[in-house]
C-alpha cells in the first residue's frame, strides 16, 4: 500500500485518488497539487475506503481496473453509504468507452481516459467540484 497527502492547505478542496500503478498516482498528484488541491493518494482501495472517514474527500478519483477491489466496486460501496453518496465520483480507465461506461451505472459522475490529458483532467475537477458546491448550497436553501 502506497499513501501519500500532498499539499494540506486550509480550506483546499481535498481530493482522493486511488489507482494500482504509482507512477499514475505521482503524475496526478503533481497535477493536482500544482493546480492547488489536497490530494491523498493510495494504490490500495480497501484502505483508501477506510480513510475516508478520516480524511473526508471533496472529490473522488478511481482506477476501475485494481487487484482487490475495482473501481466498480468501490463506486458502489461509496454510493451504498449516506456519508458519501454525494460525493462526486470521476472514474480513470484505459478500457474502451463502452466497458468505461459500466462506471456510470455503478454511480461514477464521469470518466476519463488513460493516458489523461491535463486540461482534461482539471476541467473536469473544477466542474465536479463546482457541480457539488451548488448541490450543497441547494440543500441548505431547502433545509434553512
Amino acid at each position: 500500500m502506497k499513501s501519500v497527502v500532498t499539499g494540506i492547505r486550509s480550506g483546499a478542496n481535498r481530493i482522493l485518488v486511488v489507482d494500482d500503478a504509482p507512477e499514475i498516482l505521482a503524475v496526478t498528484d503533481a497535477v493536482l497539487s500544482t493546480a492547488g488541491y489536497e490530494t491523498i493518494s493510495y494504490t490500495d482501495g480497501l484502505i483508501a475506503l477506510q480513510i475516508m472517514d478520516l480524511l473526508p474527500p471533496d472529490l473522488i478519483i478511481l482506477d476501475i481496473n485494481m487487484p482487490q477491489i475495482d473501481g466498480y466496486e468501490m463506486t458502489k460501496r461509496i454510493r451504498s453509504n449516506a456519508t458519501w453518496d454525494l460525493t462526486p465520483i470521476l472514474l480513470f480507465s484505459a478500457l474502451d468507452r463502452t466497458q468505461a461506461a459500466l462506471g456510470l451505472e455503478c454511480g461514477a459522475d464521469d470518466l476519463i481516459g488513460k493516458p489523461v490529458a491535463i486540461e482534461e483532467l482539471l476541467g473536469k475537477v473544477n466542474l465536479l467540484l463546482h457541480s457539488r458546491r451548488r448541490q450543497q448550497h441547494r440543500q441548505q436553501r431547502r433545509a434553512g
